[in-house]
């Protein structure tokens, strides 16, 4: 684990990074993860593709429902190169979270999104963070104080909370505070397939993205378009901006402006464009 705290600090590159790092309680279990255990060597890849340089972004546009040129922020979505594959984040983004190294892999993203928004003056982007690493302490000290020395850049931020894991109702709703108070936007993403009604009120977000799944599940027939209707009225009633995901077709689009849903996000709007370089300068 030493090697890949290492690797961590090297690629992030913070002052205070090294401490942090020290201080990281990381739960090991003799069953689950030894230096020749799968998790360990995809944990292993990706600081090293983080130091190599071998992460990048795409990004995926939010829309108006109505209005395809009117855009409400861009997603990144992060990918990593290794050989000639590029690895979507479901093949290397659990082995961080069973081996708890989410927090140092979404202090990079978030570190490198603040490098996209002051490279592009203007561009509203958002990035991942997992319920792993939503808790205001110093683990984000020194992006906090980046953020409120830069209120513009700041503002055109909008942070996607996963839940791959329970958020804590204190932690969450600090986190998600401290992030507001610094004109941050917070969005719950999943909602539905992981965040519940109550979780996600708990933590007070500005959008709600409806998880991918309840279109595809309303294509096949396994889910009626009142339930899906309903979903969408929950999720208004929680955060004043929602936003189906999974749009892939014109009846998508139909479902999503029907149900009173104002924004979508799906390749039928826009494909992932080319990679991004978000390497500062």
């Amino acid at each position: 684990m030493r090697a890949i705290e290492s690797m961590a600090m090297e690629v992030l590159n913070h002052d205070e990074l090294a401490a942090i790092l020290g201080d990281l309680a990381i739960e090991t279990h003799s069953n689950a993860m030894t230096t020749q255990s799968p998790d360990w060597q995809i944990a292993k890849d990706v600081f090293v593709s983080l130091a190599e340089n071998r992460l990048f972004f795409r990004h995926e546009m939010i829309c108006a429902v109505d209005a395809p040129t009117d855009i409400l922020y861009s997603e990144m979505l992060v990918r990593m190169k290794v050989d000639d594959q590029v690895l979507l984040p479901g093949r290397f983004i659990p082995a961080l979270e069973r081996l708890s190294l989410m927090r140092p892999f979404d202090r990079f993203v978030l570190g490198r999104t603040l490098d996209a928004l002051r490279a592009i003056p203007g561009k509203h982007l958002g990035c991942n963070v997992s319920a792993q690493s939503v808790r205001d302490d110093h683990w984000w000290k020194s992006l906090f104080l980046e953020l409120a020395a830069e209120p513009e850049v700041a503002s055109r931020l909008v942070v996607e909370i996963t839940e791959s894991a329970p958020v804590s109702p204190v932690d969450g709703r600090a986190f998600v505070q401290r992030l507001r108070r610094l004109g941050v936007r917070v969005a719950i993403d999943d909602f539905g397939a992981g965040f519940s009604a109550d979780a996600a009120r708990m933590c007070e977000p500005d959008i709600i993205k409806i998880d991918r799944s309840f279109l595809r599940h309303v294509r096949l027939g396994t889910l009626c378009i009142p339930e899906f209707d309903r979903l969408v009225r929950v999720a208004q009633d929680i955060a004043p901006i929602v936003v189906v995901e999974g749009v892939e077709t014109p009846d998508d689009v139909r479902i999503a402006r029907d149900a009173g849903a104002p924004w979508i996000q799906g390749y039928y709007i826009n494909a992932p464009d080319a990679p991004a370089s978000i390497e500062a300068d």
